[in-house]
């Protein structure tokens, strides 16, 4: 994967398109990698399959989502895209149009929790309607936004 990939700083993502696109490839992805490792578990320790599909449920339930927020942390402050932005043509930026930093991408990631309340991340899209770049809460407080790639 690039390191950092070019953005078009003058083409902001949309709210509901191909962000929501990569959310679900990533989402796919640790959950996949998270439920294999789970069911995996289950099964080692209990010696037969109905114990890895408890280790697959457990894993799923609380591993999934601190791993969604680890993967998505560490490749934006890295690479400034996950692999599902990637596939998408999306990269985060600073709002000044920079690469993407560490802290930044600690920030936006941490404030998902609240981006994704009530449910089905009603507080990030409405957020990400009603401002003009299209930022979620955790990009207004990152100070980052999602750009298309040139």
């Amino acid at each position: 994967m690039e390191r950092y990939p070019t953005p078009d700083v003058d083409d902001v993502a949309g709210v509901l398109d191909r962000r929501a696109e990569a959310l679900l490839i990533d989402g796919l992805l640790v959950s996949v990698v998270v439920g294999t490792l789970g069911y995996v578990a289950g099964t080692a320790l209990s010696e037969s399959a109905l114990g890895g599909l408890g280790g697959l449920f457990v894993a799923l339930q609380f591993g999934a989502p601190l791993g969604l927020l680890l993967y998505q942390t560490g490749l934006e402050g890295y690479y400034g895209q996950t692999i599902g932005k990637r596939l998408r043509g999306l990269v985060v930026v600073r709002e000044d149009g920079s690469r993407c930093t560490w802290g930044a991408a600690v920030v936006r990631n941490l404030l998902r929790v609240v981006d994704v309340l009530p449910v089905f991340y009603l507080v990030g899209i409405v957020s990400a309607y009603v401002s003009s770049n299209h930022q979620r809460l955790g990009d207004l407080a990152g100070k980052t936004l999602v750009v298309h790639t040139a």
